[in-house]
């Protein structure tokens, strides 16, 4: 089994809900979460990264850029960072977007990934002021 996570978090999930599984593209997903007042969640330390794992591992679901990698939400570059060995490597030169990716048999353990941002994924938005985290 494995899960893909698009993110766009920073994972603070005091509380959790998960409503219907929705796989979208980083642009989609990133108009979504905006347009419910929210925005793509952020990972800006071990304690979000734990958080996050926390609530994927609660429910068979699960996005940021390229190169100089930053959180469009916020505009602030990665400080706190995962990425599996030999990552990011933007694979095709078109890989711009983060994913969390966990496939243990593979060596994959909730390791970070650069993928293509048309790529269609379930993500998380999180409400900033109630540090609540939802998936999609």
């Amino acid at each position: 089994m494995s899960k893909l996570v698009l993110l766009f978090l920073i994972v603070a999930a005091f509380h959790s809900s998960a409503q219907q599984a929705r796989s979208s593209s980083w642009f989609k997903a990133n108009e979504y979460c905006n347009y419910l007042g929210m925005r793509l969640a952020i990972i800006s330390s071990q304690e979000d990264q734990a958080k996050l794992i926390e609530v994927l591992k609660s429910t068979d679901q699960y996005g940021t850029e390229e190169g100089n990698f930053h959180w469009v939400a916020t505009g602030t570059r990665l400080q706190f960072t995962r990425w599996h060995p030999h990552q990011p490597d933007n694979g095709i030169g078109a890989e711009h977007c983060l994913e969390l990716r966990y496939i243990p048999s593979e060596g994959w353990d909730w390791h970070w990934n650069d993928r293509g941002c048309s790529t269609s994924h379930y993500f998380a938005c999180e409400n900033v002021e109630g540090r609540e985290i939802v998936l999609f």
